[in-house]
């Protein structure tokens, strides 16, 4: 899915989103024109990180 899907999902804005990738807590793979791919195991972890802020 792509980062606006995960925004929906997660209530965390691209920027945050971008930093926790930059930070090693999720890791997409990139599609062939170089778009992140998120998995629902990247948004799993991402509302996690939402929950213990």
């Amino acid at each position: 899915m792509n980062i606006a899907e995960v925004e929906r999902r997660t209530g965390l804005t691209r920027a945050n989103i971008r930093f926790y990738e930059k930070e090693g807590l999720v890791a997409p793979a990139r599609s062939a024109n170089g778009y992140r791919d998120y998995t629902e195991a990247d948004v799993e972890t991402l509302r996690k990180v939402r929950l213990l802020l």
